[in-house]
C-alpha cells in the first residue's frame, strides 16, 4: 500500500453540550478525520507533534485516499515519500517550500541556516522531520479567552523515527 508524509493541522474539539457533556475544550490531529477512510481501506497512521499547532504524520492508504488527504485544507503533502530519500533532486521551489514550513512552525532562519546551511539538497526528508520534531510547545486552554495558547514549556516531541515503525 502506498505511503505518504504530511504536514497536518490540529483541529479544537468542544465538549458536548450539558446535560449530557462534560469535559473540556480538547485538540485533536486533523489526520483523525480520515481515520475512517484509512482504516476502512486497510491502512494506517501516525503522527508527532511539532511547533506551530501542527503535526507530522505518516499515512498508509490506497491512491485515492492520499489524494483525498492531500486536497485538503491545511494539509501538506511532503515531496518524498520516505525517510531515506535525498531531497537533491527537489525543485528550489521545493526546498523553499519546506524551509517556509518550518519557518510557519517556528523555527527562526539563523537555526534553518545552522542546521542545513544554504541548501536542503545535502539532506534527506528524515534530516528535514527529525530537526522539525526537535520541539514544541505544551498547550493549555485559556478559558478566559476561549483559546488554546502554546505559551507552555518546551517538550521533546515523540522521535520521527517511531512514527515511521508504526506504519509501513
Amino acid at each position: 500500500m502506498p505511503v505518504a508524509w504530511y504536514i497536518a493541522p490540529y483541529k479544537r474539539r468542544d465538549p458536548p453540550d450539558p446535560p449530557t457533556g462534560g469535559g473540556e475544550v480538547e485538540r485533536y490531529c486533523a489526520m483523525d478525520d480520515f481515520t475512517v477512510q484509512i482504516y476502512g481501506a486497510g491502512g494506517r497512521w501516525s503522527e508527532t507533534e511539532v511547533l506551530g499547532n501542527r503535526a507530522i504524520v505518516k499515512v498508509s492508504a490506497p491512491v485515492g485516499v492520499l489524494a483525498a488527504i492531500s486536497a485538503a485544507p491545511g494539509f501538506k503533502r511532503l515531496p518524498k515519500n520516505r525517510l531515506e530519500d535525498s531531497l537533491a533532486d527537489l525543485s528550489n521551489a521545493a526546498k523553499l517550500a519546506l524551509k517556509n514550513e518550518l519557518q510557519d512552525q517556528g523555527y527562526l532562519p539563523v537555526e534553518i541556516k545552522a542546521r542545513f546551511g544554504s541548501d536542503l539538497g545535502a539532506y534527506t526528508l528524515r534530516d528535514v522531520l527529525r530537526f522539525m520534531a526537535s520541539r514544541r510547545r505544551k498547550p493549555r486552554y485559556d478559558e478566559q479567552s476561549d483559546t488554546i495558547v502554546f505559551d507552555g514549556e518546551i517538550v521533546t516531541p515523540r522521535p520521527v523515527d517511531e512514527v515511521e515503525a508504526e506504519v509501513s
